[in-house]
């Protein structure tokens, strides 16, 4: 069981998948949801260092495209970590 409360299949642990607001609830404590709510998603991320979900484990894919997962080049820094094809 997940800390949501309900069982995922295997199919769900399989998807790669960008973290969300969402995602990043259960790092904090009820009293702290206020501070939470106040923190933007980017600013999350680069707290816990944890972009995407890959295998039903966290991991950091700064530097790479988040949707397909490719090395970023230098020259697609103005896209903000999505490449040209994305």
């Amino acid at each position: 069981m997940n800390c949501q409360g309900y069982m995922m299949n295997t199919k769900e642990l399989e998807k790669n998948r960008l973290l969300t607001k969402k995602d990043f609830n259960i790092f904090f404590l009820p009293h702290e949801l206020h501070e939470f709510k106040k923190m933007s998603i980017n600013k999350l991320r680069l707290t816990y260092g944890v972009t995407h979900s890959i295998k039903g484990k966290y991991k950091d894919m700064r530097g790479n495209c988040f949707k397909c997962l490719t090395p970023l080049r230098p020259d697609y820094s103005h896209h903000k970590n999505y490449c040209m094809d994305c």
